[in-house]
């Protein structure tokens, strides 16, 4: 990875308010923002999921949010696990953030799930991203919010 950046992993509770508010705010720039596309990002899942930010280490400022995901519990959205809201904020993009982000998502998955299937529903042109992961397509495409998805699939062996 081309960047620096401090790794926080935790439940929406542990997260300060300040915090919180800059992870929002990087879901909105880039979820609703960039991708011209109106809907209500922050949602219930966000209680039911473990959060990844990646943090810039700057000093003498504010953290900056550079990167976030979650991690879905089983049985809160599908049957398995479940990896969403992936991104990267703009400026940071093809500096290998996306990748560190997806490793650890799937290292903290087979921590806390091991041997469990993992769900993810993926923009259609993030299809080789993902699967260099070991996804697969299951299913036909659909449409979400106006962008053509695939669901996917993995069993991360």
């Amino acid at each position: 990875m081309d960047i620096e950046v401090e790794w926080q992993w935790g439940r929406i509770n542990s997260f300060s308010v300040v915090d919180w508010h800059h992870v929002i705010s990087l879901r909105q720039a880039v979820f609703v923002v960039e991708q011209d596309c109106p809907y209500l990002d922050a949602d219930v899942l966000d209680l039911e999921s473990w959060h990844l930010v990646a943090w810039s280490v700057d000093k003498g400022v504010h953290p900056q949010a550079l990167g976030y995901l979650r991690v879905i519990d089983p049985g809160a959205k599908y049957a398995e696990a479940s990896i969403g809201r992936l991104l990267t904020q703009i400026d940071y993009r093809n500096k290998g953030l996306g990748r560190a982000l997806m490793s650890s998502a799937i290292g903290r998955i087979e921590a806390l799930f091991p041997g469990q299937l993992v769900r993810i529903s993926a923009q259609e042109h993030l299809r080789k991203f993902y699967e260099h992961y070991g996804f697969r397509q299951v299913g036909d495409g659909y449409d979400e919010d106006g962008i053509p998805h695939i669901e996917m699939i993995s069993d991360l062996s």
